[in-house]
């Protein structure tokens, strides 16, 4: 009597715990087949007059520089990331100016290629991070005094049709 208990209580407990389902289909989570679309990003480039993209750059190269010197010698990674969008910047903004103030801006291009070089290695001792800070401060006067973009606007140095 005993073991005929015994074999339907092992036999409702089996039934119950597994069901006419497979371990899978009961305990797994099932995955979402619904197909999510795609988002497309377009280039903005074209949309905007140059004086205003002129502007734009001018300004997120204020703001990348002045994130490179207020993160010097604490976080390496953000540093650099921040310099390589400074240099990206400016060349941007040299690409939208007529010659003879495209070139005069190269100076500075040069001078942020070797910062962000620099920038790139790991072993830079403190005296030299605050030696680039401060020559980054002073490269910013500089680019503000000479390519401000409502004097490039004002003195019509920049391109009507950069693409």
């Amino acid at each position: 009597m005993r073991k005929i208990i015994y074999i339907i209580l092992i036999v409702t407990f089996s039934v119950s715990s597994f069901g006419c389902a497979i371990m899978k289909d009961k305990f797994i989570r099932k995955t979402d087949n619904s197909k999510k679309e795609k988002q497309i990003f377009q280039s903005t480039n074209n949309v905007y007059p140059t004086d205003v993209r002129y502007n734009n750059h001018w300004v997120y190269y204020e703001i990348w520089v002045y994130e490179v010197i207020s993160s010097m010698g604490e976080n390496h990674k953000k540093t650099y990331n921040s310099a390589q969008r400074a240099l990206y910047n400016l060349k941007e903004m040299q690409v939208l100016l007529k010659e003879p103030k495209a070139s005069d801006l190269n100076l500075y291009i040069e001078k942020m290629a070797s910062f962000t070089k620099e920038l790139k290695s790991f072993s830079l001792s403190n005296p030299r991070q605050n030696k680039i800070a401060d020559e980054l401060k002073l490269q910013v006067r500089e680019v503000k005094k000479e390519f401000n973009s409502d004097l490039m606007i004002e003195d019509n140095w920049i391109k009507t049709d950069a693409n």
